[in-house]
């Protein structure tokens, strides 16, 4: 008796085993799935709440529907929003602070770096807290939205992003003009842009570029034409760099005649940030390390947003045309 005992044991151990799904450790791709569920990972209720866009304003029109969000309700949570926004670009100023400092050592920029990450952090966990104790028992129906309307706003930028007009150019060395995503900043002069590609703005300014990009970037004043909701702005001198990455010439491609110096396995017309913030690319952070709260790939002064119908420091997606670029 005893020894079946055993025996049957040892039967349905053997069954278990051979149920049981080993899963093998898998390498992590560079671009991760990360964004799925972007909540807690990047600040996206700015982004969803305050950009100036029409598509997205017809979505969180939807997001106050479907939570049946009262009027008081809805300013409370884009109050929310707006001291997340704030906070952010507090953290991001005072790394680029650190980071720009000549007299800053290696450390310091190190420890910028860590503050910003952990800044970020402790901003989106306050966001939290403060959308769980508005919206109560709707919470989860709220991450729920938050999960697919994520998926639907990247699958729709897939779509937008694509150069065009897609009869230029004939050649594949640069983008003719790309969608991208704006924010505003306070420049050199009141009319003027960044671009996160360092040899524009020295090339502008008058200032040592080695080679061989010295032959690249050899005949400024480099401008760029932008479009948005028809308005137009032209010939906007491109005087400063950034925000995030400052080698990314993300209008050329890998194989052109000026090649993307950074980044080259990302598509053309996605700069690193949007890519980052998107698709999880590098961990979701720029090339010093800092996690990206916003796509953004083109700033503007005050004056040229206004022109091109954007309120005060207002974000928002156009298109930027790059045909006077290296």
């Amino acid at each position: 008796m005893f020894k079946r005992m055993i025996f049957l044991m040892l039967i349905g151990l053997l069954m278990l085993v051979g149920t049981t799904k080993i899963n093998p450790v898998q390498a992590q791709p560079r671009v991760t799935r990360s964004g799925e569920d972007p909540w807690l990972q990047k600040p996206i209720l700015p982004y969803l709440l305050l950009t100036k866009d029409p598509r997205l304003s017809a979505e969180r029109q939807d997001l106050y529907k479907e939570l049946h969000l009262s009027v008081k309700e809805v300013k409370a949570l884009q109050e929310i929003a707006e001291r997340e926004q704030l906070t952010v670009k507090e953290l991001y100023q005072a790394s680029q602070n650190t980071l720009l400092d000549k007299a800053s050592s290696s450390a310091d920029k190190e420890r910028a770096v860590l503050a910003h990450n952990q800044g970020v952090s402790e901003a989106m966990a306050k966001t939290d807290r403060a959308v769980r104790q508005l919206l109560g028992f709707r919470y989860r129906t709220f991450r729920a939205w938050i999960r697919n309307w994520w998926n639907r706003e990247r699958d729709t930028l897939s779509r937008l992003k694509k150069p065009h007009p897609a009869s230029s150019p004939t050649v594949e060395s640069s983008a003719y003009s790309c969608y991208m995503f704006a924010t505003q900043y306070y420049g050199y002069t009141n009319y003027e842009v960044a671009l996160p590609d360092k040899y524009v703005k020295f090339a502008n300014l008058g200032w040592y570029i080695p080679p061989p990009y010295n032959s690249r970037y050899n005949n400024p004043p480099y401008t760029v034409n932008i479009y948005r909701s028809n308005h137009w702005v032209w010939n906007v001198l491109v005087r400063e760099v950034g925000p995030w990455n400052i080698d990314d010439n993300y209008w050329d491609a890998a194989t052109g005649a000026n090649p993307r110096r950074m980044f080259s396995d990302i598509p053309l017309c996605w700069s690193e940030a949007e890519y980052a913030y998107y698709y999880g690319y590098n961990g979701g952070k720029d090339y010093k390390g800092r996690t990206v709260t916003v796509p953004t790939s083109v700033d503007l002064t005050p004056k040229v947003a206004a022109d091109l119908g954007l309120g005060y420091l207002e974000n928002g997606w156009l298109t930027v045309y790059y045909s006077d670029l290296p």
